[in-house]
């Protein structure tokens, strides 16, 4: 009944200490009848020093019971809806429709956006995030799991204390200091790993003939970085490669643009972003002057017996001199991949991983504590896939993108500068896998081996089906979507204080939603890049950059010439012991899954309670499971599987 209230009760059972951490707490109550309450109010007890974190509560009547899910800490006071997912629109009784308000007005005074406070100043020219200078800033409810808080510090320190010390230990007598591992030849990286363990995420045999043109094809498609490359539509004026140059590799009487045509040549050109004009701020090198990055140009072709190859590599734009085509056990050849591998470092790292995913999921976070209720469709269906990632981000923002963070001089491009450049045209659409991949020409079925593009397309059709039943249960029509005054609220957020609090510019997300086709896809694009794309870029960096010549952070002597390259060049130019050090600690870190880890699918926390809603999700969690038994017998018949776009290798949220 609306508006009617029963008199405050104390929860106490004389003698015992109630609400333990993971206790169930039963308590029988007398008071006025009011039928089955439509909203339950609890307050801590005056004086009370500890938050109380609830899940949930059931409220029993007369034989009938009613949940009322939270799932968030309690510090003074809360008002729970019950379990009813409900359009605000189609709300009936004034009590929730007035507490769904209230409730929002309350979250809106505790999680707002940076830039509103002057406390995005540093991270001008991008997105905004969690008003919080910190971590502990955050509101304890945003903040990680006691267990993932635990785990990510555990293995931070892990990492950087046995990569650091281990190297301290060589020297003899030395217990602290600055003297590191020796490197004489390029075996002598391996020390790093083989002095970590192994229980990080990676493929068996991951390193095997990774100086092979085959083993390097492999990790271009199915590394940490498998869209950075296209479809090759011609060959850039700069790129001085020629048929000549190429004569016998393709086959006989085939010609550039013949296999251009054929669809068999792909291209990554990374001249536009190491340009002089591009604003990058570069690192020092091991003598203390800035650093080069190669404007590195790599086309890769597809061979007559079934690879993906690289074929030719050029660092320095329009200079035959530093054209490389590849020529097995060719020490020029070798170094011009680790030029190429270290072009894509920090591609990788601050944009495909931080800007596309990391970043891109807060503001999702961020406006649906601020704009939606706990009782709404959208808001139950992202929260299990947005809810982790401010408190990762907070850390990151202090510990690890900083240039005084400890990985920071060992990799080539300041965090900063290359966010603002991507930042300058990052658009949704750039996120959406699917589409990305048939605007490069990129089809996953016409590129051997390619089991990243394959296993995501897949991935993205499970979960767009989810999402598409999902958000057609609640809406049954567009005008169902125009009228949810909470959606076009978090739409607005979203778009304006979001991705265009600068600029104005919103970067492909609307501000308002006006049919379930542009809902389904934006909440498809959320819960795919939390959680499939993080997975693909995010957990293989370990087994990639582990080893160092394979996967290069840096280097300390600019590209080289044809004719220049030796053992002692490439040990001179590749990162010391100092500059490699702190990053391996970094991917160790970022590669490990949590012991809190919940997968894609899995559902800790119970939000929908209505039939067809729990059938959906069932449905989901049954399409995944075929899925994963197919991949299963995939990896059991191929030379090296491909493991990050499992399902049980997906995490649903960004956590590390």
């Amino acid at each position: 009944m609306n508006n009617i209230h029963t008199e405050w009760k104390t929860l106490d059972h004389w003698c015992c200490n109630d609400f333990e951490r993971g206790s169930v707490g039963k308590y029988d109550v007398t008071m006025k009848d009011v039928g089955m309450p439509a909203v339950v109010h609890f307050r801590l007890k005056d004086g009370a020093s500890d938050d109380w974190a609830c899940d949930y509560v059931v409220v029993s009547r007369e034989g009938e019971s009613k949940t009322f899910p939270l799932y968030t800490f309690v510090e003074k006071e809360v008002a729970i809806i019950g379990s009813e997912t409900e359009l605000p629109q189609k709300v009936t009784q004034e009590v929730i429709s007035d507490q769904r308000k209230e409730n929002l007005v309350q979250l809106q005074g505790v999680v707002d956006w940076a830039h509103k406070h002057g406390g995005q100043n540093y991270w001008a020219g991008s997105m905004s995030y969690t008003n919080a200078k910190s971590y502990d800033d955050l509101p304890k409810f945003m903040q990680k799991s006691t267990d993932r808080q635990q785990d990510f510090i555990l293995n931070g320190i892990i990492g950087v204390v046995t990569t650091k010390l281990s190297a301290l230990a060589t020297t003899p007598g030395l217990c602290f200091g600055t003297s590191y591992h020796k490197l004489e030849n390029l075996d002598s990286y391996r020390f790093y790993y083989e002095h970590l363990d192994c229980t990080a995420q990676y493929t068996p045999d991951f390193l095997n003939g990774w100086k092979t043109d085959e083993g390097f094809g492999w990790q271009i498609l199915n590394g940490i970085l498998p869209q950075g490359f296209t479809a090759c539509k011609e060959i850039p004026s700069y790129f001085n490669v020629t048929d000549a140059d190429l004569n016998g590799m393709l086959g006989c009487g085939k010609t550039i643009s013949s296999e251009i045509e054929a669809g068999k040549l792909y291209i990554t050109d990374y001249t536009e972003t190491y340009d002089i004009t591009s604003g990058l701020r570069y690192r020092a090198q091991s003598n203390g002057v800035s650093c080069m990055v190669a404007q590195a140009v790599c086309l890769f072709y597809v061979s007559d017996d079934g690879h993906f190859l690289p074929a030719a590599i050029q660092l320095v734009p329009n200079d035959r001199d530093y054209l490389f085509i590849a020529e097995e056990n060719s020490d020029d050849w070798l170094l011009a991949k680790m030029y190429f591998r270290n072009a894509s470092f920090a591609i990788h790292e601050w944009v495909y991983h931080f800007l596309y995913t990391h970043a891109t999921v807060e503001p999702f976070e961020v406006a649906s504590y601020r704009c939606l209720s706990r009782a709404h469709p959208v808001y139950k269906l992202l929260r299990p896939h947005v809810r982790t990632v401010a408190a990762i981000n907070a850390q990151a923002r202090v510990a690890l993108l900083l240039p005084s963070s400890l990985p920071a001089p060992g990799i080539s491009v300041d965090a900063k500068t290359m966010i603002n450049l991507f930042y300058k045209t990052y658009n949704l659409d750039k996120l959406n896998i699917p589409k990305v991949l048939k605007e490069t020409g990129v089809d996953p079925d016409k590129i051997p081996f390619y089991h990243y593009g394959q296993d995501t397309l897949k991935l993205w059709k499970i979960v767009g089906d989810y999402v598409e039943a999902m958000i057609k249960l609640y809406y049954k029509s567009d005008q169902d979507v125009v009228e949810d005054t909470e959606l076009q609220s978090f739409a607005h957020e979203v778009a304006h204080d979001g991705f265009g609090w600068e600029d104005g510019n919103t970067r492909g997300m609307p501000d308002k939603f006006e049919t379930r086709e542009k809902l389904i896809e934006i909440c498809t694009l959320v819960i795919c890049t939390s959680g499939v794309q993080h997975a693909a870029v995010n957990f293989g960096q370990y087994e990639t950059g582990k080893f160092v010549p394979n996967f290069p952070s840096i280097m300390n002597l600019p590209p080289h010439k044809r004719g220049e390259a030796n053992l002692e060049r490439i040990m001179a130019t590749l990162p010391t012991s100092k500059q490699c050090s702190g990053v391996i600690a970094l991917l160790y870190a970022l590669s490990k899954y949590s012991r809190a880890e919940e997968l894609l699918g899995q559902f800790a926390e119970h939000w929908f309670y209505e039939e067809e809603a729990v059938a959906i999700q069932e449905a989901f969690q049954d399409d995944l499971k075929k899925l994963e038994a197919e991949l299963i017998i995939r990896n059991e018949n191929v030379h090296r599987p491909y493991l990050h776009q499992m399902p049980t290798n997906v995490p649903n949220s960004i956590a590390i």
